[in-house]
């Protein structure tokens, strides 16, 4: 079930500033603190909580701070469990989307672009 959702303009890369909202839309779908975000690497930044699945981006190979180093064993102790093979669900909806209907927005109106992919997510 996708329980929340956003697009984004240009070629891709850190999406950081989506996580927030993203939270906050799939917040009234769940209790508070009874589940966990599960994420690829692309939205490890300083918003991440303690109990999200997002791995850490090595930087220069080496992690020193002690949250990123817990983190990266809570990613590797999910792994092991199961939790994060959860993830290629999400990667299937998103491939299918794209295999659909094009990974293009051709609506012009800038309202239309926004609801465009949601409604393609719906279908």
């Amino acid at each position: 079930m996708i329980l929340a959702s956003m697009s984004g303009q240009g070629p891709p890369g850190a999406y950081t500033g989506f996580l927030d909202p993203l939270r906050r839309k799939a917040r009234r779908y769940g209790l508070r603190g009874k589940w966990m975000v599960l994420a690829d690497s692309g939205f490890d930044a300083i918003t991440v909580r303690p109990g999200d699945l997002i791995p850490p981006i090595r930087r220069g190979g080496v992690m020193k701070l002690p949250e990123r180093i817990e983190r990266m064993e809570l990613v590797s102790a999910a792994k092991l469990d199961g939790y994060f093979r959860q993830r290629w669900k999400v990667e299937t909806v998103n491939s299918v989307i794209k295999r659909k209907f094009g990974d293009e927005i051709r609506s012009r109106n800038l309202f239309r672009r926004y609801c465009e992919p949601i409604v393609k997510g719906l279908i």
